[in-house]
């Protein structure tokens, strides 16, 4: 029998634009995207019998609703009915947090299977896959720095980002739904400035150093869904009010709740996560990768 252990890492969103909402009910997005350091393990252990298997914390689903099981099970359908696999999921990235989990455990999956079932697909056919289980996928199935446009699920590379040091922080005990999140927002009330465009120009310069892309980009950090999450949820609007009032670059990472923070002082962070921490706040320090 083979097997495998692959890391699914988190992400944040530098950009997120909604620019309107489709005829299909989904919103039409463009958002450069940052693979994180943070990530979940997986474990999976091709088995006979067609069986899918998987275990992990009690609190997350064993079988639909958990996008890994989805994912191995759509890759069977499709490709392998008679492969099955037992997967194990050690969760370290924060349900409904707007990073990517579910979506990276996805991705991770597809890209396991495809090579311990000997499927040989190609890039190509996963990402179709992916973006039937969850916007996100397809971006987990190259990572780095990327554009995502569509609904999310048209995904390509940039230039990586500059390392650096992230604090994300988040109430405790708080998730929210991404689908919830985007119903409450109202265009109407989104500005007409267009980021993604400025930062994606920044990354692909070569006229300065990477320390000052860093801080040219922290500049331009923009999410349109604080429209929809702050007036809603308080404590998330003010954690990102406390980060900016350290002087701190702080922005919602997707649909929230997870505020971040980019600094390449690990040491101003530290200080920023301790003190948040003792307040009762989650908080995680990690890095871009």
């Amino acid at each position: 029998m083979k097997s495998l252990e692959l890391k699914a890492h988190a992400k944040i969103n530098l950009t997120l634009e909604v620019l309107f909402r489709r005829r299909d009910g989904f919103h039409q997005i463009r958002t450069v995207l940052q693979e994180l350091e943070l990530c979940d393990i997986l474990y999976l252990e091709d088995i006979p019998g067609g069986r899918i298997e998987l275990s992990c914390e009690d609190s997350l689903p064993q079988g639909e609703g958990n996008l890994a099981y989805e994912a191995a099970r759509l890759l069977q359908r499709r490709y392998a009915p008679q492969k099955g696999v037992r997967i194990k999921l050690n969760k370290r990235i924060p349900l409904a947090a707007g990073l990517g989990g579910g979506s990276s455990d996805a991705a991770a999956v597809l890209l396991g299977l495809n090579k311990i079932w000997g499927l040989s697909l190609k890039k190509e056919i996963l990402e179709e896959l992916g973006a039937t289980l969850g916007s996100d996928v397809p971006f987990f199935l190259y990572g780095g720095t990327a554009l995502a446009e569509g609904r999310g699920e048209l995904v390509r590379a940039l230039p990586p980002f500059p390392r650096t040091k992230v604090l994300l922080a988040a109430p405790a005990g708080l998730a929210l739904s991404a689908a919830q999140v985007y119903s409450f927002l109202d265009l109407d009330k989104i500005p007409e400035r267009e980021v993604t465009a400025q930062v994606i120009h920044l990354l692909k310069g070569n006229k300065i150093s990477g320390e000052e892309t860093r801080e040219e980009i922290c500049k331009l950090l923009c999410n349109h869904l604080e429209l929809s999450v702050f007036p809603r949820q308080k404590d998330v609007a003010f954690l990102k009010e406390k980060l900016l009032n350290r002087g701190l670059p702080a922005l919602l990472s997707g649909s929230g709740p997870t505020v971040f923070v980019l600094s390449h002082e690990e040491r101003e962070l530290q200080e920023a996560g301790s003190e948040l921490a003792a307040q009762g706040y989650r908080v995680i320090l990690t890095k871009t990768i």
